[in-house]
């Protein structure tokens, strides 16, 4: 995900293209529709960059969070406002990742009231993966994001899966490449449910089993009424719409529903994958049966300034040395949408 898409994109023909056509119920131009929302029951997941993404909006609003699952994630700061780093230990080289000064980095952000009390990540759950033949995140970096966490959440409310032959991808039971490829959408059929295996993980002993989506709950909003202070989307990397899957209890009834907020890869945002990603997360099977409102945030490729051409979330500073903690354009953004979906 951490290099041009086009080459594969053309060797892999026009398939995928036609699936950007499954049906999205459209309120472009429109603000997200409101639910009621259990502010105590709202999860993160991502891949790749936005696994990255997951972690830094973890960290920032740890006290409101119940737990994050990740595939090919960093540690919190780790490319530390340097797009060197990110593109060397942080995905390759992990022995240049220095997890004492990530923790105090953290220290220092939670001095500065720019992220929320660390010691509020105790009562989190991490669900952690990482493949065996991934080529973009080394499996090192994710045991240094492991390690990162072990100083907050305790060992029992951890885990790790790091047994399948897998290239770099979001994992599924049912759909995608085979399990072993490396390209576009990004997404890998390992037999394994990811989404399903992280929200078990994250909400124990409380869901009950996947149902069929409604694809007409998939909706697609427009991300601009949540920039903090209305700010032009194109100026912090996002794309002009958004998805949120919302299921039917809780559309139609008065429904106490969870929020999950999940953050895809470079090169999986709506401008390069429409709602590949949306629809074929493994998300929304989960979220119809237990009444879970899945947010999906869509970034956006960027060749001017900030210079993001690849459709990352910013976890190296392009928007600015704040981009890990509250005050970053994204993370506000997300927070500000989070605060719609809830009335």
């Amino acid at each position: 995900m951490y290099h041009s898409l086009q080459e594969q994109v053309i060797a892999m023909g026009y398939s995928y293209v036609l699936l950007f056509l499954f049906a999205t119920t459209s309120i472009c131009g429109q603000s997200l529709p409101s639910f009621n929302i259990d502010l105590n029951a709202v999860s993160v997941s991502g891949v790749s960059s936005g696994a990255a993404m997951a972690v830094q909006y973890h960290v920032s609003y740890s006290s409101s969070l119940v737990g994050i699952g990740l595939i090919a994630g960093p540690p919190y700061w780790c490319a530390s406002n340097d797009v060197e780093m990110a593109l060397t230990g942080c995905t390759k080289d992990a022995g240049l990742i220095e997890v004492p000064a990530l923790w105090a980095a953290t220290d220092l952000a939670y001095a500065a009231s720019s992220i929320d009390n660390p010691s509020s990540l105790s009562k989190s759950r991490l669900w952690a993966f990482s493949g065996l033949l991934d080529t973009e995140v080394d499996q090192g970096v994710v045991n240094k994001t492991i390690e990162y966490y072990s100083k907050f959440i305790s060992e029992e409310n951890r885990t790790f899966v790091g047994n399948y032959s897998s290239e770099h991808a979001w994992i599924s039971a049912t759909y995608g490449n085979a399990c072993d490829f490396l390209g576009f959408p990004f997404i890998n059929n390992c037999h394994l449910d990811a989404a399903g295996a992280l929200l078990n993980f994250l909400y124990p002993n409380e869901l009950s089993p996947a149902v069929k989506m409604n694809a007409s709950n998939l909706l697609e909003f427009s991300q601009q009424s949540y920039t903090p202070l209305q700010v032009p989307l194109a100026s912090i990397s996002m794309a002009a719409s958004g998805y949120v899957y919302a299921p039917t209890a809780c559309q139609t009834s008065n429904a106490v529903c969870k929020a999950h907020i999940f953050f895809h890869g470079c090169g999986q945002g709506i401008d390069d994958a429409g709602n590949i990603v949306a629809v074929h997360s493994g998300l929304n099977e989960w979220a119809e049966a237990n009444n879970i409102v899945v947010l999906y945030p869509q970034a956006a490729r960027s060749q001017a300034v900030p210079y993001n051409p690849e459709g990352c979330w910013d976890w190296w500073g392009y928007t600015g040395a704040d981009y890990a903690t509250q005050l970053a354009p994204q993370i506000d953004t997300i927070s500000n949408m989070l605060i719609a979906l809830n009335g």
